[in-house]
């Protein structure tokens, strides 16, 4: 028995011992893959004293054409230099399970010092990742952590990392500037069709057989960006093996610039404590602005005092207004063949309170799981019809007017 207990304790302490060396080489791994950013953490925030606590990452997208690969169309003109594309804040509240986004306008009108009023995004041009810390965190008063930034090379890798990423077109999309031009349907994108849609701002599509613009502004771009964060992250499969997991983090991780603060912090531990963070538990916001005109540039300012309340909200984490049965809106398509499902599951959700606007087939019945679309700013509206229905996949992405959530039933549907 003494020989047995011993046997298992030191298979025990192997296991243990396995686990934290491959934990640590996890962690070495990317370490070795990013690109580390020394100077930026001199403008950030004190790091939170648990993997946790709260804490918020200024992503960065910059416009930089470096690395942008020959066989991609060119749709990139010249830009010499680079500024900041792409401005968001995250907030990770691993306690809580969830996350919030909040998008900045790029042409947020800010007063930087040494270059007069600019627009948020040269701060990253004039000063690179440091100045733009100073001035988001300046122009929002929110505390920031930790930075990471991507290019437009990058970006594009990294969904091509994790196998695409699929986005439903309720019309015939396309912008002639970026390059963007899809058919209509739940179409899977490479990096290079991904990035075209995260840049679009002159975004058109086909509406009863003549192009019209849709949302083609700033706003509507930063909310494509959302929408493509929420993909992104649906795309990203769980690794079942050690290598894939390795393999996974370096692909990633050698498309990014990260502060030298998160390394220093331990990416695994504040991967760990985020681990049940789902695309259905992160909130997306706009910073919401109005346009000013000076000297014949146009800038964005606060829209107050709606603009401090979001501020206000997203800074103590609290979570949106609570969502109502009632007040969602739902188009249900049959997208598995099975005759009368997409009535019959109209009529489940109507008892629970539901607004079911209308039932159809879908484009095909070749659907292996249920799809629940909504906007960036409603995927807590999708999420809460999928947890009444008990299945289905929750994607951010664009839906019929006057609808929330676009429900296409799949196979998975017919069994439950």
């Amino acid at each position: 028995m003494r020989r047995i207990l011993i046997m298992v304790l030191v298979g025990a302490n192997i296991v243990v011992f396995g686990a934290y060396f491959f934990l640590r080489n996890l962690e070495s791994a990317f370490e070795d893959a990013v690109a580390i950013n020394e100077e930026v953490v001199d403008e950030l925030s004190a790091t939170p004293g648990a993997a946790t606590d709260p804490s918020t990452f200024l992503l960065i997208g910059s416009d930089s054409r470096e690395n942008i690969p020959d066989d991609f169309d060119d749709f990139f003109g010249v830009a010499p230099g680079q500024r900041a594309d792409v401005i968001m804040l995250l907030q990770v509240l691993p306690d809580e399970g969830r996350a919030q986004i909040l998008s900045i306008p790029r042409d947020l009108k800010v007063e930087l010092d040494g270059y007069g009023i600019q627009k948020i995004n040269a701060a990253y041009a004039f000063g690179g990742g440091s100045l733009l810390v100073s001035s988001v965190r300046e122009a929002t008063g929110l505390p920031i952590h930790h930075y990471v930034e991507v290019d437009f090379a990058g970006f594009a890798a990294i969904v091509d990392e994790v196998g695409g990423v699929s986005i439903n077109f309720p019309n015939p999309a396309r912008d002639g500037k970026s390059g963007l031009s899809v058919p209509a349907g739940l179409q899977h994108l490479d990096g290079e069709e991904a990035l075209a849609y995260a840049r679009s701002r002159s975004y058109q599509e086909s509406q009863d057989g003549q192009w019209v613009s849709v949302d083609a502004t700033d706003i509507g771009r930063m909310g494509r960006q959302q929408e493509l964060i929420f993909a992104i992250l649906s795309s990203i499969k769980r690794p079942s093996t050690i290598t894939q997991a390795e393999d996974l983090i370096v692909a990633v991780g050698e498309h990014l610039e990260v502060d030298a603060a998160l390394v220093r912090r331990g990416f695994l531990d504040l991967a760990w404590a985020m681990r049940d963070i789902r695309p259905g538990s992160i909130d997306t916001f706009t910073y919401p602005t109005v346009t000013e005109v000076i000297d014949e540039l146009y800038y964005e300012v606060p829209d107050e005092p709606a603009a401090g309340e979001l501020l206000a909200s997203f800074g103590s984490g609290e979570s949106s207004d609570d969502v109502f049965a009632s007040a969602i809106h739902v188009e249900i398509l049959n997208g598995n063949g099975t005759k009368g499902i997409a009535g019959t599951y109209a009529d489940s959700l109507e008892q629970e309170g539901f607004v079911v606007e209308s039932v159809a087939d879908a484009g095909n019945f070749d659907y292996p799981v249920t799809r629940l679309t909504a906007a960036p700013t409603d995927v807590r509206m999708a999420q809460l019809v999928a947890d009444v229905l008990g299945f289905g996949t929750v994607v951010a992405g664009p839906v019929p007017s006057g609808i929330d959530v676009l429900v296409v039933l799949g196979a998975d549907a017919s069994s439950s």
